[in-house]
């Protein structure tokens, strides 16, 4: 009896660990493509924005997606790669304000995305 006391304890513990490590492991993620997406919506601003500039924020976002899907909630990943997608017609056509309200979502995205993470009263009921 000791002994399944322990080791459901034992697995309590390494679940709340892996959950604490995702939430601050994805947080830090997301608020680094967070901070990428505003130095990427400065440059849209002054209209200096390349479609390769654009192309690697875009590739920084994949690499996190691949993360985010496995762990995240699939609608609000997929919502961002929709922005992301039209965003890139809008690079690709020179049209900088409508890409500017794309990134403005995608920023908007980035920060809410990290909160649905972390465990709230709030969340729960």
């Amino acid at each position: 009896m000791t002994r399944n006391i322990w080791a459901g304890l034992i697995a309590l513990i390494l679940v709340i660990t892996c959950g604490v490590l995702e939430v601050v492991l994805l947080s830090r993620s997301y608020n680094k493509m967070r901070d990428y997406c505003r130095d990427v919506m400065d440059s849209c601003e002054a209209e200096t924005l390349t479609t390769e500039q654009y192309n690697e924020f875009r590739g920084s976002w994949i690499k996190l997606r691949e993360t985010s899907e496995l762990l995240l909630p699939h609608l609000d990943v997929y919502e961002i790669n929709l922005r992301f997608a039209e965003g890139q017609a809008y690079i690709e056509q020179g049209d900088y304000d409508n890409l500017m309200a794309q990134l403005a979502v995608i920023d908007e995205l980035l920060e809410y995305v990290p909160h649905l993470m972390k465990p709230s009263f709030r969340h729960i009921v």
